[in-house]
């Protein structure tokens, strides 16, 4: 399972060479970097990105991470800085979709005070210490949570329960007359349009996760390549994990899409 980290510094200095540590780390074959980026916070309190993060669906987590940063810390001012910069999409549901919670970033707020910056990314490590020591030696203070996307999760407990609300207006209406027949017809074409759009998102998101799984382990495969004997163990198990994790979660998609299928059919 891969890691958020954002590491706080007290200077723009040290953290480009927090940043610059991170990647020779990755380079060194001590971790992965999937993605990463650095923001900064104003003598005025806003928070803004200073180092974009990668581009493409490994870099699509620590984008909503980085965005929620820039709205959340930065205050209402960062909130406008975030949305202009097209880095902040949603904030509170960013958060629940990558399994954050409200207290990692009081914890990393407490810390990102006005002229300060910060190292975001989001890793894979073997150990914890050579990250800790490292970013310790700069005077950064680090921050880590462990990444839990739970949005195919929620899309099929959605469609379980507009499935259910579908099924039941559908004898609803089978029975209704006259007036109530035309008020319950609008409503079921409101849940076949939501079920409808479901379906959708349903495959979009398999779509993500399986473009986000190949590129991390693309990435994995090239540290596996260059890492130690003990190292490649760990990241080969990781490797493991991340693709098993991968077809569990869209099995579950493709299941909870069939439903709609059948749902939705005359």
């Amino acid at each position: 399972m891969s890691k958020f980290v954002v590491v706080v510094f007290k200077d723009e200095k040290s953290a480009y060479e927090g940043s610059r540590a991170l990647r020779d780390m990755h380079d060194d074959g001590n971790l992965v970097v999937y993605a990463g980026a650095v923001i900064s916070k104003d003598a005025n309190g806003v928070v803004q990105l200073e180092d974009a993060v990668d581009e493409g669906p490994v870099g699509m987590a620590t984008g909503m991470l980085v965005g929620t940063l820039i709205g959340m810390l930065g205050g209402p001012a960062g909130m406008v800085v975030g949305a202009a910069a097209g880095t902040l999409a949603g904030s509170i549901s960013d958060l629940y979709n990558v399994g954050i919670d409200g207290q990692f970033l009081d914890d990393i707020g407490e810390v990102m005070l006005p002229g300060r910056f910060a190292v975001v990314g989001e890793v894979a490590e073997v150990w914890t210490a050579p990250l800790d020591t490292r970013m310790e030696e700069l005077g950064g203070v680090v921050f880590r949570r462990y990444r839990m996307d739970v949005e195919d999760d929620q899309i099929e407990r959605d469609i379980q329960a507009t499935t259910q609300e579908l099924d039941e207006l559908d004898a609803e209406y089978n029975q209704a007359v006259d007036e109530a027949r035309e008020k319950l017809q609008f409503k079921v074409e409101a849940a076949r349009e939501k079920l409808q759009a479901l379906k959708e998102k349903a495959g979009e998101k398999a779509f993500s996760l399986k473009a986000e799984a190949e590129a991390k382990v693309d990435k994995l495969d090239k540290q596996i390549a260059k890492a130690s004997a003990d190292s490649r163990a760990k990241f080969e198990k990781q490797r493991q994990q991340l693709e098993a994790d991968y077809k569990q979660r869209v099995t579950k998609l493709k299941q909870a899409a069939s439903l709609t299928s059948e749902a939705l059919s005359p």
